[in-house]
């Protein structure tokens, strides 16, 4: 197992863990969630991402510290270049998965020089219907302090049955002990994505780029990553078939294909 660093930069406030031993960068930036990066056991994150270490120095980045109402994808963009300035990052490939799908579209948009390739998995450029009651009521359930209805529904709408009866139970006891600033952080986030919509710039996304969708995804369609796909002058897409919104985690191919993609013409 590699070793998981976990730091903070004091400017802009943003929690990271790196590791691996490659001599080319790797961004991850992870979807919306109650949980932050620091709740993240060191095993989760490498039973998600280990396959990329042997190749690539990884940086996974949290959100920042203080999140405020009216908060905007575009400031989780400007976040992530200043994090990458204060580590001296020049360049690097991006995988943005969800929400930070959303965020890596407006940071290969506005800092074009940054990004060597991009993956945009399960997510989108603009709101749809789906979208719109997902996230809408995934809003209200946390307003309204209903942690349980939260559960159940981010959980059938994310994983397909089996993984689905295997995690109901451990999120429903984390759920329990969300704090109301953790809760209010989280309807700010969600909030951010019904406010975001860079589907007119999408033909400024120039490197290399690689979309992921899910047939099944319940939470933001998969309407969204097909227009991605058909919208990005360099992009190649791929549909998960079987899978919904958690394909990241529930499919053996997620990972081997972004490496394929990744290693082509490196």
């Amino acid at each position: 197992m590699f070793t998981i660093q976990r730091n903070h930069l004091s400017d802009p406030g943003v929690d990271y863990v790196t590791f691996g031993k490659g001599d080319k960068t790797l961004i991850i930036i992870t979807g919306l969630g109650l949980q932050r990066l620091g709740d993240m056991s060191n095993l989760a994150i490498y039973s998600l991402f280990y396959r990329y270490a042997k190749e690539y120095k990884v940086y996974i980045f949290d959100r920042r510290d203080h999140i405020e109402e009216g908060v905007s994808i575009e400031d989780m963009a400007d976040d992530l270049y200043q994090s990458l300035q204060e580590l001296y990052i020049d360049d690097a490939s991006i995988i943005g998965i969800s929400q930070g799908g959303m965020i890596a579209q407006l940071f290969a948009i506005k800092y074009p020089q940054k990004v060597k390739k991009l993956v945009l998995a399960l997510t989108l450029s603009r709101n749809n219907a789906v979208s719109r009651e997902t996230i809408g009521g995934w809003i209200e359930m946390t307003e309204n302090n209903d942690m349980d209805q939260l559960n159940k529904d981010s959980m059938s709408k994310s994983f397909s049955s089996p993984v689905l009866k295997k995690l109901y139970v451990i999120n429903r006891l984390f759920l329990k002990s969300v704090s109301k600033e953790k809760r209010n952080r989280f309807v700010c986030l969600a909030k951010s994505i019904l406010e975001f919509d860079c589907y007119k710039s999408l033909d400024k996304i120039t490197c290399p780029t690689l979309v992921l969708g899910a047939k099944n995804d319940l939470v933001l369609g998969v309407g969204g990553a097909r227009e991605l796909a058909n919208s990005i002058p360099k992009a190649s897409y791929y549909e998960f078939s079987k899978q919904g919104h958690a394909a990241f985690i529930e499919s053996n191919q997620f990972n081997k294909m972004i490496l394929e993609f990744l290693r082509k013409n490196a």
